[in-house]
């Protein structure tokens, strides 16, 4: 596969947007900034998994380990956790990072996609998915939800109904990452809970189901 040059040492090196849109189509583009700044601008086909300790167990789950991957991020997170954390799993392909991050790719007037964030007032009818682990689903889910755990949605975004979808976990970060992974598969009509059940709980007054 073309490029795929390996990171040394803890420091990304930055690719020119040109580069990046090339790699695009051969490899993952990986956005680690927190949910709120993905929900407002991404690269198309982007994958969020948002920096935080557990970055390399979603990665693991999310992207396959023979994809070079391209590093989007803010300019307070440290490139060296990200290196770390994609190490310690085997993730060594890494392409390196878009120059300037979001900013230089609409600067240079490349497209953005963007995810809504949804509040429990405005979910209106749109089916909700679950895609938190299955004991949390039983411990209390939105009434109707339907379920599936992150790590078996990639498999499964072909069964999905094609209506518009609101994916939710227990703060957000995980049903972006779901979210990105059904926009990238052509799944647009897609947003995220900004929340988890027991929020809509609180907010709406009603209760929540129990049990799978």
């Amino acid at each position: 596969m073309a490029h795929a040059a390996f990171v040394e040492g803890d420091t990304l090196e930055r690719l020119p947007v040109g580069e990046v849109a090339r790699l695009q189509a051969l490899g993952t583009v990986v956005d680690v900034r927190p949910v709120q700044d993905f929900a407002e601008g991404h690269l198309p086909g982007s994958v969020s998994i948002p920096l935080r300790p557990v970055f390399a167990t979603w990665l693991g789950w999310l992207v396959t380990a023979d994809s070079p991957l391209v590093i989007v991020r803010n300019s307070t997170q440290d490139p060296a956790e990200v290196i770390w954390q994609a190490r310690k799993i085997g993730y060594d392909a890494i392409a390196d990072e878009l120059d300037d991050g979001l900013a230089g790719w609409i600067a240079a007037g490349q497209p953005t996609n963007r995810i809504p964030l949804v509040t429990p007032a405005t979910i209106g009818d749109a089916r909700v998915l679950d895609i938190r682990q299955a004991n949390e689903y039983a411990a209390g889910h939105l009434p109707g939800a339907d379920h599936v755990e992150l790590g078996d949605l990639t498999h499964r975004i072909d069964d999905q109904p094609g209506r518009p979808t609101v994916l939710m976990c227990g703060h957000g970060e995980r049903a972006m990452g779901g979210a990105s992974l059904m926009a990238r598969a052509g799944r647009p009509d897609v947003s995220v809970l900004d929340g988890g059940p027991q929020e809509w709980a609180d907010l709406t007054g009603a209760s929540l189901e129990v049990g799978p």
